[in-house]
């Protein structure tokens, strides 16, 4: 028994648009028969099995017209449209790992900041090993502060707090990849009390970071500033850059 099947039916039973099934057909990879008296289409089992075929390889992601010649292409040529899908997809999720890992960044960032604003001078070791000035058209540096934001630093001490220098975290086991005249801190301590600092984006970037300085040595001798970037974000209707702020304690 022969069995026929409009493009109605197939577009319902597969779920896929009658357009869709049309385009399969204009590119050569879906051939339905056609009714000699009326035109209509009409799809036999073997279409059925066609366009099952098609969706498969599409999952895959080969494009229609990869699909259309894999008929006429011996086993090697499958292995090797095979192997460059697999090379192009991996490359794929390595880059879509990347984004992931830089979102939990951001999370973290963010959940940092909260518990900052809950838990304000704490004593904790500093997350940092040495710090090498960044000037925006050095493009390594550029591309590593891209890369991972947090980096970004600021370089100050409590003598002299309205001096900072402005550099990129790195770690230790690097640091002999610049002169010394590039390192402008290097850590020696860890002990150190930490705040969110923040600066409003303005004229003269304001900031609090005064403030907590003040409030950190009316206990104790404090010795150099470090701050981490954290966001930029608003907060009641003005924005600001947020910091990590550590603290030296001497």
């Amino acid at each position: 028994m022969t069995f026929h099947f409009q493009i109605g039916e197939i577009s319902r039973f597969f779920g896929i648009p009658a357009s869709t099934l049309r385009y399969w057909e204009n590119m050569g990879v879906l051939k339905p028969l056609k009714d000699k008296e009326n035109h209509y289409r009409e799809y036999s089992i073997e279409d059925l099995m066609t366009i099952s075929d098609i969706i498969f390889y599409k999952n895959l992601g080969l494009q229609l017209k990869q699909i259309r010649e894999m008929d006429y292409a011996a086993p090697i040529q499958h292995s090797r449209l095979f192997m460059e899908k697999l090379s192009e997809l991996e490359q794929q999720q390595k880059l879509l790992q990347q984004r992931i890992e830089k979102l939990h960044c951001h999370m973290k960032a963010i959940q940092m900041m909260d518990e900052l604003v809950q838990n304000p001078y704490q004593e904790t070791d500093i997350d940092s090993d040495c710090i090498v000035s960044f000037d925006l058209i050095e493009r390594d540096k550029l591309r590593q502060y891209i890369d991972n934001p947090y980096l970004y630093s600021r370089v100050q001490h409590s003598k002299y707090p309205d001096k900072e220098q402005r550099g990129l975290t790195i770690p230790l086991d690097i640091k002999t990849q610049f002169p010394n005249s590039q390192i402008l801190w290097k850590k020696q301590s860890n002990r150190y009390i930490t705040f969110l600092m923040k600066e409003e984006i303005t004229d003269g970037f304001p900031n609090d970071l005064q403030k907590h300085l003040l409030y950190i040595q009316s206990s104790h001798k404090t010795g150099a500033i470090i701050s981490r970037f954290l966001l930029c974000a608003q907060e009641n209707g003005k924005v600001y850059d947020f910091y990590k702020t550590f603290v030296e304690i001497l």
